[in-house]
């Protein structure tokens, strides 16, 4: 089991510990392919299409009055995912990602809760309690796979898609993307419409702006996220058997190990829901 330490302060996620561990050889493995633009644009083309359907089966596990919105989001969507079989560039397939993400939660605000609607994605600070509870869950994750790619030996700001940037874990960022929905997204609807997070359970931040969990909903919500990466799945049939999500993160990832050798994607699976 692997040890992940999560920090609060005022009601608010700062992070976690971990120990770094460096794999000289995978390393060099993982820069070599870094400066191959041809693997970067592979890579990222493989991460945002399974991101995006991830997303369409999201929509169309909550979409229960058969929306016509959602239908015509989900098509889009699926357009979009041939456009980006057909990207030159990192930049082009980036620019549909973020299209797609602002169709994706337009789609989902319409399957919420009314008290848990909301305009649009928004981050620092999350503007409404919805983008406060996906926020916190993507921060959640996002520290996840910095441990598990620390404990693999790769470097976790060395990535193939986001940019560099001081500060920012851009493998790691890379990677969550196919696993947003599985995980945060997934959970988050349970949540709110499971009423096991309602709205009562936030406050308002006038300095900031933005909405937080009280600290008890705050606790409650690190117990569903720890029992939802700790829950067990199939999705990556080929290993033949059933793993957690957190099992199938390090799965994922040393699979990607395998290919940095080689400098050939061809091997290396992501996760899509069915």
């Amino acid at each position: 089991m692997s040890l992940f330490v999560y920090i609060l302060y005022l009601l608010k996620y700062l992070g976690g510990f971990t120990n770094n561990k460096v794999d000289i050889e995978k390393q060099v493995n993982q820069f070599k392919c870094k400066q191959d633009e041809l693997f970067c644009l592979e890579f990222s083309k493989k991460i945002i299409t399974s991101k995006i359907k991830n997303q369409i089966v999201i929509l169309k596990r909550y979409d229960k009055a058969k929306l016509d919105k959602i239908k015509d989001i989900i098509y889009s969507l699926n357009k979009y995912i041939s456009e980006i079989e057909n990207c030159t560039s990192i930049n082009e397939a980036i620019g549909f990602e973020g299209t797609c993400a602002r169709l994706y939660f337009s789609g989902i605000s319409c399957l919420v809760p009314d008290e848990f609607k909301f305009d649009k994605r928004s981050k620092r600070p999350p503007k409404d309690p919805f983008n406060a509870l996906i926020s916190y869950g993507y921060s959640l994750l996002y520290n996840e796979i910095i441990l598990a790619l620390t404990q693999t030996g790769l470097n976790t700001h060395a990535g193939f898609m986001h940019q560099n940037k001081q500060g920012h874990a851009a493998l790691a960022s890379d990677l969550m993307e196919q696993w947003r929905c599985p995980i945060v997204d997934s959970l988050v609807m349970k949540l709110i419409n499971n009423n096991l997070i309602s709205i009562s359970d936030f406050t308002f931040n006038e300095d900031t702006g933005g909405y937080y969990l009280s600290r008890k909903a705050n606790n409650s919500f690190i117990k569903y996220y720890e029992e939802k990466i700790r829950s067990k799945n199939n999705y990556f049939k080929h290993a033949g058997y059933a793993m957690t999500f957190r099992q199938a993160i390090f799965f994922n990832i040393y699979e990607l190990v395998k290919c940095l050798e080689d400098g050939n994607l061809d091997n290396f699976k992501t996760l899509t829901l069915r």
